[in-house]
């Protein structure tokens, strides 16, 4: 007999989780979207119990972080904590019934993570701070947004996390191409969306913020970064289309490496306002 809570990862990007979304307005039963920045948001997780014993009064807590590669305890806010009875071989759709605010000053760009407990199946006590979805299977993370993107490039700060590790190099890549299941871009509000045929944006990566215009240079593709332990570096990525078609997107993802180990990600979906693009 055994409870065995799941908040799945994303496959095969397991920041990308399948099991939380979002539903942006004041109505937690309305059509799920992407937060807008400024309007409140309801936050959703689908909790699984894999074991053969129900799991009365799972608490789940929801959590928002600005846009980062790791996210951990230390650097994500608690938006509010919502219980459920999951039975054993089932499933169960759980809402926060506390609204989340997307912040302005990161345009609706957030991180969020799900987290499942119960005193049948405990996580490690103290918790480690970083979240680390691919050890835990009742930790989820959904580092995924909605970019609109035109040729005057458009940026995100990211934030790389030195953590209470010792200084060690770590590296931040961007990569392009993929695709998103049905289910994804849907709950993105883009049901109707393909993946672009080819490469039609360019991706950069800049220590120092700034404006990229149509014919600047749009960054690195790799950074190779020391962060000391305890403190953060701050990493801008640019976007820029190029040929993008209405009705199409293009996934870029940012990947933190330590050696061959991934640290942490996070996607973009890009998409193109072809009205902007043609204007």
């Amino acid at each position: 007999m055994s409870v065995q809570l799941v908040i799945r990862d994303g496959n095969p990007y397991w920041y990308l989780s399948p099991d939380i979304w979002v539903v942006p307005g004041a109505d937690p039963n309305s059509s799920p979207g992407a937060p807008i920045a400024g309007k409140p948001a309801y936050l959703w997780a689908h909790v699984a119990n894999s074991g053969n014993t129900d799991a009365a009064g799972v608490r789940i807590d929801f959590y928002w972080a600005n846009p980062a590669l790791q996210v951990t305890r230390s650097n994500a806010t608690l938006v509010g904590v919502a219980y459920a009875d999951v039975p054993g071989g089932g499933g169960q759709d759980v809402l926060c019934l506390v609204p989340w605010m997307p912040a302005i000053v990161n345009g609706g760009h957030e991180c969020l993570v799900a987290v499942a407990i119960h005193p049948n199946d405990p996580l490690p006590s103290p918790v480690p701070d970083p979240f680390d979805p691919p050890t835990y299977r009742q930790v989820a993370q959904k580092n995924l947004s909605v970019l609109v993107a035109t040729t005057q490039a458009a940026t995100l700060m990211l934030t790389v996390s030195g953590l209470s590790r010792r200084e060690e190099a770590v590296s931040i890549a961007t990569e392009l191409g993929g695709e998103l299941d049905a289910q994804t871009l849907a709950r993105l509000g883009l049901p109707k969306l393909r993946p672009a045929r080819a490469a039609t944006i360019e991706v950069g990566l800049d220590q120092v913020q700034r404006c990229v215009g149509e014919h600047d240079p749009i960054g690195k593709p790799k950074l190779e970064l020391r962060v000391p332990h305890g403190s953060a570096a701050a990493v801008q990525v640019a976007v820029r289309a190029k040929n993008l078609a209405e009705g199409e997107y293009q996934l870029v993802r940012v990947v933190e490496r330590q050696g061959d180990t991934v640290l942490g990600g996070l996607a973009l979906v890009v998409i193109s306002d072809r009205k902007e693009r043609t204007s």
